[in-house]
This record gives structure tokens, sequence and C-alpha cells, in this order.
């Protein structure tokens, strides 16, 4: 999904991602340049103590789960508890993937994920990497997340001064 974001091309060669892969796009929001740095971070068990190095500092998350895989929507409560321990409470975007094959292989049902995104406070939005359904709406999501958010703690600080 990175990738398809910003490099707007599709592999389906591309593997999991294995330990974790970095990439940055600015962006323009609101008038202003945005420097997005997004982490891509393995979602294997044998990950799992790296992944309290990665969650700090961040301003975001995106937890991604594969509409034709049931296993993988279970998965992300006990990640993002994991997130919400090292980072406290940040936005979170809940992305259903693989859209694209939503006629034959959908095994998640939106009902499902919705509930689920619900009790979690996220967002949920669902794409397609392979045709980059939603893709770019959603990266653009997040930034306005974080750009909220840095607005809201600036005057904050203005305020407590």
């Amino acid at each position: 999904m990175i990738i398809r974001f910003i490099k707007e091309k599709f592999s389906s060669d591309l593997k999991q991602t294995i330990g974790t892969n970095f990439l940055i796009k600015d962006v323009e929001l609101e008038g202003n340049d945005i420097r997005l740095m997004l982490w891509d971070i393995g979602g294997q068990a044998q990950f799992s103590s790296m992944r309290n190095i990665y969650f700090k500092g961040s301003q975001a998350a995106i937890g991604v789960y594969d509409i034709t895989t049931p296993e993988s929507l279970l998965r992300l409560p006990g990640w993002i508890s994991t997130l919400k321990k090292a980072t406290g409470d940040i936005p979170i975007v809940v992305i259903g993937n693989k859209v694209d094959l939503e006629d034959e292989h959908r095994r998640v049902s939106k009902e499902d994920a919705l509930d689920l995104v619900s009790r979690l406070n996220a967002t949920h939005i669902e794409t397609s990497a392979k045709y980059g359904t939603n893709v770019e709406e959603m990266f653009m999501e997040i930034a306005k997340m974080c750009y909220a958010n840095a607005v809201r703690i600036e005057k904050e600080l203005e305020e407590n001064n």
C-alpha cells in the first residue's frame, strides 16, 4: 500500500514486509507542506519486540487487514493495544485491503470490521493496493488527522504560556 501511494505502482511479486521498511512522501494540506514518514512494520510474531521501538513518537497509525483473511482482522486488537501502550491516544485508521477481490473471495464482512473499528475507536477505510482504490484518500486522511493533532497541541501550548 505504501509503494502504491508513494511510487504509484503495484507489483504482485511484492513480498510481505519482513522487519521494517521506511519511506517518505511530501503532500500539501490546506496550503501547508506536510512530510509523511511512513514506517511499514512487519506483523509477524518474531518482530513483536521491535515494534515498540518504532511505535514511540508515532503521530498516527494504520492497521491493515486482508478482507479475504479473517485471521488478519482478529490480530489487530492485540497490535493496537501494544501500539497504544507505546504511543498513548493517537489517530488510528484500520484498512480493509484487497477490495478488488470483493466478489469472489471476501471473508471479512464490513459489519464485523466496523464493529471492531468502533470498539478500537478508529477510522475505517477499504482499499485496493492493486488498483489504488482509496489508497491516496486513506493516506491523506492520516495526514489530516496528524495535522489537526499538531494544530491542537500547538494551540494548547500557546494557551499555557
